[in-house]
């Protein structure tokens, strides 16, 4: 079983979400989304294989991922669940609800990455490999500014560098993560983009200045499936969580 952050309220009845989060991050990076945007629901927010404080085993493939989360939701939640999506969260989503359409009420897809081009995901995986830790929290700090947190509010960027960055034996910095399974991972990104089923509700906002969603994801989409571009880099929930959370809100009810 996945270590599962859990917020909001717990009466009967009360809806609930499912929120993944992408590679190498990790479940409560959903917390100030959860309060903020949906504290109505009840939101499942599971640290992924090989991230944080779940387990580090493998195997690692898309479909492990998918079993694990068919039991985060069988073991939390009594009816269908709306699952929001983020990055390698999206890609899992669609498989989700594709491999059990029973779990699932609605999908909300945030910059998913799915069907990546193979060579990208080679060179990163490698980098990951060649640049896996820091000398300092805020080496760390100004690695994600360089990038696609670049917009990200700075208290959102602190929660991140508090929960996820611990210090190893060796004196170095490294985000609470497995190399191998994060590198195993861009790997499965390159695989053949999946849609979820036509019968699932699905929103998929798309990063106006990211380039995570490839004409496959766009093609493999279900008909009626709403696809809409914001104004956001890859981090569309810690960017512009107002935005995500009207969507997020109106999938929820």
């Amino acid at each position: 079983m996945l270590n599962t952050h859990v917020y909001g309220p717990e009466a009967p009845g009360t809806p609930t979400v499912l929120a993944i989060h992408g590679v190498t991050g990790h479940g409560a990076r959903w917390r100030r989304f959860a309060d903020d945007e949906v504290p109505h629901a009840r939101v499942l927010a599971p640290d992924l294989r090989g991230h944080a404080r779940s387990t580090w085993a493998p195997p690692w493939h898309l479909e492990q991922h998918v079993a694990d989360l068919v039991e985060v939701i069988e073991q939390h939640a009594d009816a269908p669940v709306t699952v929001i999506g983020h990055s390698l969260g999206g890609a899992l989503a669609c498989r989700l609800a594709a491999a059990r359409p029973d779990l699932v009420r609605a999908l909300l897809l945030l910059d998913p990455a799915q069907e990546l081009d193979p060579e990208m995901c080679g060179t990163i995986a490698a980098q990951t490999i060649e640049f896996f830790d820091f000398t300092s929290p805020d080496e760390a700090k100004q690695e994600k500014r360089s990038g696609a947190w670049a917009e990200v509010p700075e208290r959102v960027l602190d929660d991140e560098i508090a929960e996820h960055l611990v210090r190893r034996d060796s004196g170095r910095w490294e985000w609470n993560i497995s190399c191998a399974a994060v590198a195993a991972l861009w790997g499965e990104l390159a695989r053949p983009a999946v849609g979820a089923p036509s019968s699932v509700p699905t929103v998929l906002l798309r990063a106006d200045r990211a380039h995570f969603v490839t004409d496959a994801q766009l093609t493999a989409m279900p008909d009626g499936a709403e696809v809409v571009a914001v104004p956001s880099d890859h981090m569309v929930a810690q960017e512009i969580p107002a935005i995500v959370g009207e969507y997020a809100r109106s999938l929820i009810g």
